[in-house]
């Protein structure tokens, strides 16, 4: 169980992640594992290796219907696994991690950014 930190260390570890001084902590890691379904972690395989430049383009892919992967993409998203990029009426997913590494002692997650991964 993750300890609880009170307002003022809360705003003062984002002060030191914004200056760079520090890593953010840990996020809690069951959150987004439980939203890391099969069907999750095979969309999620697409855009990392494909690159669709639309929605459209990953349903052709997929061959999932489009509420479907809409539905699936916000939850990545929402977990910071993606970005989803508005073009004009289209809307383009972009991965951003690569990697989850879960702290099975701490129950906490960390992702690794496709830019930690490049150097």
């Amino acid at each position: 169980m993750m300890a609880r930190k009170s307002l003022s260390d809360l705003r003062e570890e984002m002060r030191g992640v914004a200056r760079g001084e520090r890593r953010a902590a840990p996020l809690p890691a069951a959150p987004l594992l439980a939203a890391l379904s099969r069907e999750a972690l095979d969309l999620l395989g697409v855009v990392l290796r494909e690159r669709p430049t639309t929605i459209a383009e990953l349903v052709a892919l997929t061959g999932r219907a489009q509420p479907n992967v809409s539905r699936s993409l916000q939850l990545l998203a929402g977990h910071g696994l993606i970005r989803l990029e508005r073009e004009g009426r289209e809307v383009r997913p972009v991965p951003v991690a690569r990697e989850v590494r879960v702290d099975l002692t701490t129950g906490t997650c960390a992702t690794v950014l496709l830019e930690e991964t490049a150097s």
